[in-house]
């Protein structure tokens, strides 16, 4: 089509309007959004920023079409239109417009990422290992042995550091009013912090299509007063104490098999992980582990070792892996005798 002078002051026109309905708002939307944690506004700001960005294109490219399909419609059945090889000052403005939106968006996202994202100083950090199954949420308070399910319970006015991964396929972790989403990815840690300074509930879900309960993959964050949180926290370590006095003088009691644990070690997965000729996969070798496993911790015998080792894999990592990636609920999975069985089965290799 041949665009006349008209058109051009109207294509102007048009043009400056989205580009003034952008900057103007912009600074705004960019403190805006979710108040739950001290960090989710950012976030939060630029997604509201993107929006608006995206709905003026989608008007002002929709507002053109429906303008062009009435202005240049065709009125008769013999006219034919002019016929046109493009139009230099419309590919001109289209490549400036997007180039300046392009420019925006770096503006805004350069600010984000120039903020501290380090922890406040002084500060006292819950840790909590987050793992994504399918599908569910598994939460793991290391400095405890607390796991729970349902609900992931930590206190007000504290930082909450996250260390976030998957058992199985990727999921992603998000609470929007908290913070942005994390993908939990199978074998690899990915943390993130936030802090939030009063108590209340908060709701999210698994971001990633992770299988056909996907829907049902729901995250509750709990904020606590500080002593309430301590409370819980005390009430849950004492049984999970009980519970492994109980399980350690049960497995220990029983005599193991190390032929029914070398099913185990196959059936549970283990040697996608360890191998036993030495070679190196995700984790280290079972090769000799038998003869070195009395020798690792002064004071702790081989299958002692060993049993925590597998009910508390983050409790002592070997030389050379550093990231704690193996499942920790192999605890609650085994039986007694099935832990028993697996330490027989090791203490041979």
């Amino acid at each position: 089509m041949k665009l006349t002078k008209q058109g051009l002051r109207w294509w102007s026109l048009a043009g400056s309007l989205a580009l003034l309905l952008v900057l103007l708002p912009a600074r705004a939307l960019a403190q805006g959004g979710a108040t739950g944690s001290l960090n989710a506004p950012d976030i939060a700001g630029l997604f509201n920023i993107v929006l608006v960005l995206a709905i003026l294109v989608f008007l002002l490219v929709e507002g053109l079409l429906i303008f062009a399909i009435v202005r240049y419609r065709r009125r008769s059945p013999d006219e034919m239109p002019e016929q046109v090889h493009g139009n230099n000052a419309m590919e001109l403005s289209w490549t400036v417009g997007s180039g300046i939106l392009v420019i925006i968006l770096f503006f805004f996202t350069l600010g984000f990422y120039q903020q501290p994202r380090t922890l406040p100083e002084d500060s006292e950090p819950v840790t909590v290992e987050v793992t994504g199954h399918t599908w569910y949420w598994e939460y793991y308070y290391p400095e405890t042995g607390v796991r729970t399910e349902t609900t992931l319970n930590v206190p007000a006015g504290r930082p909450v550091v996250l260390d976030i991964t998957s058992a199985d396929v990727q999921h992603s972790f998000w609470v929007p009013e908290i913070s942005g989403k994390v993908d939990a990815i199978p074998g690899r840690v990915q943390r993130m912090w936030f802090q939030v300074d009063e108590p209340g509930q908060f709701v999210g879900q698994c971001a990633e299509y992770c299988g056909l309960q996907h829907y049902d993959m729901l995250i509750t964050v709990n904020v606590m007063e500080e002593q309430e949180f301590a409370s819980w926290m005390d009430g849950e370590a004492a049984a999970v104490a009980e519970a492994a006095a109980a399980t350690e003088e049960e497995a220990a009691a029983l005599a193991g098999d190390p032929a029914a644990g070398e099913q185990l070690y196959n059936s549970m997965g283990c040697m996608a992980c360890h191998s036993l000729d030495g070679s190196t996969l995700v984790g280290p070798s079972f090769q000799g582990l038998g003869a070195r496993a009395g020798e690792v911790l002064d004071g702790v015998s081989a299958e002692d070792y060993l049993r925590e080792s597998i009910v508390d894999p983050c409790a002592y990592l070997a030389e050379g892996f550093d990231n704690c990636v193996m499942p920790q609920n192999f605890g609650d999975r085994l039986s007694a005798q099935d832990l028993a069985d697996l330490i027989a089965f090791l203490l041979e290799q």
